[in-house]
Parts: structure tokens; sequence; C-alpha cells
């Protein structure tokens, strides 16, 4: 029943996006001039009326931008979260435009506390609403309406494990009809509809949505044809890649000069939210905390010349970004001993080494605190993987052929290793995990919370010794 209606639905989502635009603005207006009334020496306050051109500038606006980026396309197989990002990116570039308008034709002048109280507002109440409705959709695939059909060319192993990924996702309403596959003994037969050569009869004998092309690299005139065929028909094709299992849901799509290339991995540094916010909030949280901390610092480096010989601070080659080393900074917290053994030795509990004051401050990572230097150098950064020896990388990666992907971002002061518990003594294959994560997952908001979470947390480490 929804797949009749869906030109009505498509409609409707559109029309109740421009009612609660308009809704959002006339609200930001009532509290704007209500809540914040004008300056004595102002004009009068305007009327709801004077504002009527520029709601319907605004609402026009917000459908341009909205369609431009996609807004309305189905998100099936997309979490019903996808919108708010969409939304957010939609509303600013509305407001940027609503007030450039003005500013170049100068034909209104609009509050800019109205427009502050305004933007916030209406993301809140169209995200909820779109996230409410995308629900709503999925709930009604999940009840067996609005399904969508799918062909799946090939029947072996990747095709078969996407039409179990397909099954056990309803909320998606995709369901497969059957398989065309050359090999008729590779499935049951009764879901095998024919040859991969059948596919122009199928096609026109059943009601197909979408073709999802499983086949691989061998078959590549196969997959020509399928791609000429669905083009022909009208129906949607795509295509998993062979080697998908090396490839991250999330890696990107470059183009050279019309050559696609997909990268194996998802990877932050080519963004420039990693390259210049997290770069500028690491100068300055950096600065900051080196100014604060200027008094203890100065207390601990006293102490340490005055309780052992030998210098105040430990330097030592850790690999950092692209796996290049650097000269890592630590309070020193043991006594003298041969640079190479430094290198090539863990510190093991009741380590003779260790001076008094030097188990004092690592067990509250207060011997890292000189690293805030390496980070204002950019060696590193506030948050990211911590930094390893040369010789127990080369170790690691041994017994863990990944390992060194972690040095594909910029190490860090603290990381979402270390806040999960991951810290001194403990595993370096759990260790990795947390760090592959924040590198595929990568945020500023995630470096936030990061930091929150270790200054919640404390710097306490149980495992330093």
């Amino acid at each position: 029943m929804l797949r009749e209606r869906s030109d009505f639905l498509n409609a409707l989502w559109r029309i109740v996006d421009q009612f609660l635009l308009v809704s959002c603005f006339t609200i930001a207006y009532l509290v704007r001039f209500t809540f914040f009334p004008m300056l004595p020496e102002a004009e009068s306050i305007p009327t709801l009326a004077v504002y009527l051109p520029n709601i319907v500038l605004l609402s026009f606006l917000w459908f341009s931008v909205a369609e431009a980026l996609g807004l309305y396309k189905s998100k099936r197989i997309e979490s019903p979260w996808a919108d708010w990002k969409i939304i957010a990116f939609a509303l600013i570039l509305t407001v940027f435009l609503y007030t450039s308008v003005g500013f170049i034709f100068k034909s209104f002048d609009v509050s800019r506390l109205l427009l502050l109280l305004f933007t916030p507002f209406a993301y809140v109440v169209l995200g909820g609403w779109h996230f409410g409705f995308r629900l709503l959709l999925s709930n009604a695939r999940v009840r067996g309406y609005n399904k969508r059909n799918l062909l799946v060319i090939g029947a072996g192993q990747t095709g078969r494990r996407f039409a179990y990924e397909i099954s056990t996702h309803r909320e998606t309403g995709y369901q497969v009809i059957g398989f065309l596959d050359d090999h008729v003994d590779a499935l049951d037969n009764s879901r095998i509809l024919g040859k991969v050569s059948d596919i122009r009869t199928v096609l026109e004998n059943h009601l197909i949505d979408r073709v999802v092309v499983a086949l691989g690299m061998r078959e590549s005139k196969d997959i020509q044809m399928v791609v000429k065929e669905c083009e022909y028909a009208g129906v949607e094709a795509n295509i998993i890649p062979d080697l998908f299992q090396f490839i991250h849901p999330k890696a990107k799509v470059l183009n050279l000069n019309g050559i696609p290339l997909i990268g194996i991995r998802q990877n932050p540094v080519d963004t420039w939210q990693y390259v210049y916010l997290k770069r500028l909030f690491d100068i300055l949280f950096s600065l900051v905390i080196l100014l604060i901390i200027s008094p203890l610092f100065l207390l601990i480096m006293a102490t340490i010349k005055l309780t052992s010989k030998g210098p105040i601070f430990f330097v030592q080659a850790r690999l950092g970004t692209h796996a290049r080393p650097f000269r890592f900074y630590k309070f020193r917290t043991m006594r003298i001993s041969d640079d190479g053994e430094s290198d090539t030795r863990w510190t093991v509990k009741d380590d003779k080494r260790v001076t008094w004051i030097g188990a004092l401050l690592r067990s509250t990572s207060l011997d890292e605190l000189p690293q805030f230097w390496n980070v204002l150098k950019g060696d590193m950064s506030v948050v990211g993987p911590r930094p390893e020896r040369p010789h127990f990388a080369k170790m690691f990666r041994e017994d863990i052929p990944a390992y060194m992907i972690r040095h594909q971002v910029k190490t860090g002061l603290t990381g979402w290793a270390q806040v999960n518990g991951l810290r001194g003594d403990t595993s370096i294959q759990k260790r990795l995990e947390y760090d592959l994560y924040y590198i595929e997952n990568w945020s500023f908001s995630l470096d936030l919370r990061i930091i929150l979470m270790t200054i919640i947390k404390g710097f306490v480490n149980q495992n330093a010794y």
C-alpha cells in the first residue's frame, strides 16, 4: 500500500517540513519580541506581517537547499540519524543565503537574535520530525509494508551473505526474490531464477526495484552486460566489490580524472577538520595547560633534580605519524641506565630502577606532562593512539599485522583505549582494537568526549609501575 502512495508521502513530507519551518520562525519571532523587547530608543516592534516576505524567501531557500543536499532521498539502508547532519548543513546554508540576499539587495532587515533563536530551534524540531518519520517507515517495513524487490546476480558466498544480511534487517524493506547464477548447484534451485544471461527476461517478467551484482572480478564481462541491461530496463544497479572484505564500510571513494579510487580504511587525516580544527585545538589547549601547570611543572623539576642524579627530562625515540620517530619527552622517573635498556625493556612491578618521586609521578600520570610540549610542536596530538618505542612496534607488528595502521594518525597524550582502561600492562591486541575504532570513527566531538572521560576518570593509573 505504501508503494502506491509513495508520491503522496513524499509530497506530505515536504509540506510538513515547510509547515514546521514557518512555525519555528513564528515561535522564534514571538520569543524574540516578547522576552527580549526592543530598546527604548528603537522604533516600534515589527509585526509578523512585515516578516511575511522573509518567511516566503526562507521557505523557498530551505526547499531548494534540502533538495540539493538529498534530504528527501530514500535512506533505507542508513541509520534514522542520517538526516541530522544534512539538516544541520541545510539550515546553516539556508540562513546564510537568506541573510546574503537581504544584505545584497538591502530589501529587508531581520533581527540577528531572531535568527539565533530560530536556527537551533528549527534544527531540533526538523531533526526530531525526520527521525520519527523514518522510524515510522522502518516499522512499517518490518510489518511487511512498502517492500522493495531485490535481484542478486551471483549466488556465491558474497551473494548469499548479502541476502542473509538483507533478511536480518527487515527495517530496510528489501526482500531478495531470487538469484541469477551460471552455477545452478550454488544454491537451492528454488531461488535460482536463471542464468546471468537471462537478466533481460527476468527484469521483464518480475517487478524488480534494484539489482545487486555479487560477481567476481573474473566475470567482468558479465558485470558489464548486467549493468547495460539494468540501464536498458531503468532499474538501479549496485555492485558489491569483489574485495569488499578488505574495504571498510566508511572508506572514501576518490576520483582521479574519472578513475575511482577506493580506500581500504576510513582515515580522518584527509579531512579539513582533522588537519586544521584538531591542530588549532591542540595548540590552544596545550598552551593553556602549560600556563596553568607551570608552578607544578617547576616544583616537579626541582624535586627530581634534588632527589636523584641525572637530567630532569627523559627523552626517548617514539614512533609518530607514518611511523616516523620523534623525540618524546617525559619527566625522568628512573635512575640513569643504559639507553638501549630503556628502549627495549618494559617497566615491571616494584622495578628497582624507579625512584620514589618517579613512582608517584607514574601512578598519577604527572610524568606525562612534558608531552604537552610535543603537542605544541606538532609531534603529537592531545588525543590519539599512544606512541610506542620502535623496538616494541617492530615486535608487535610481527604478531599483529594490522598494528602499524595506528600510525596513520597522530599519536596522543590520551586515547580511546586509555579511557577504556587499557593503560600500562594490558593487552596489546585489545588496545589496537580500540585504536582502530578511534581512527575509523574519528570526529572532533569524539576527541572532546575522550578528554572529558580522561578528566572524569582521573589520571591515576593502577597499571603504571
